[in-house]
């Protein structure tokens, strides 16, 4: 039993390491994959995207995938303080998506919120983990 305690304990840490990482890595090629877009075809590309996203919004507020495009794009365009608002209410609308955690969890470590980026990181393996002893189990 304590066997299996330590190796669970040193695969969620393992687990918050690599999803800490990725996403630092990935909003970092997507941040500048969306900048160097955006120099190409100006800033007012990426303010069209976010004007048509928060339209998207309006037409259905319940979508936690929307809030968490917006919050990616907000991201990208160096909004953190929005972006950590969008992500928010997509964690509200679907407490379920690692994904969102992440990104919310990269946000807050920009803003130097460290104790909120580790916090959204433990949730996001959380997430992870249990999801995947849920397949598992189906199985």
């Amino acid at each position: 039993m304590k066997k299996t305690l330590r190796t669970l304990s040193f695969s969620v840490i393992a687990l918050m390491v690599m999803t800490f990482s990725a996403c630092d890595n990935a909003a970092d090629e997507s941040k500048n994959s969306l900048l160097s877009t955006g120099a190409k075809i100006g800033s007012a590309a990426v303010d069209g995207s976010i004007t048509e996203i928060s339209k998207a919004i309006k037409l259905d507020s319940t979508s936690a995938k929307v809030y968490a495009g917006r919050g990616a794009v907000k991201y990208a365009t160096g909004d953190n303080k929005g972006a950590i608002t969008d992500l928010t209410k997509a964690i509200e609308l679907n407490p379920k998506s690692a994904t969102a955690y992440s990104a919310r969890a990269t946000a807050k470590f920009t803003e130097g919120d460290f104790a909120g980026a580790v916090a959204d990181v433990i949730s996001a393996g959380k997430i992870m983990v249990f999801g995947s002893f849920n397949k598992e189990s189906e199985n």
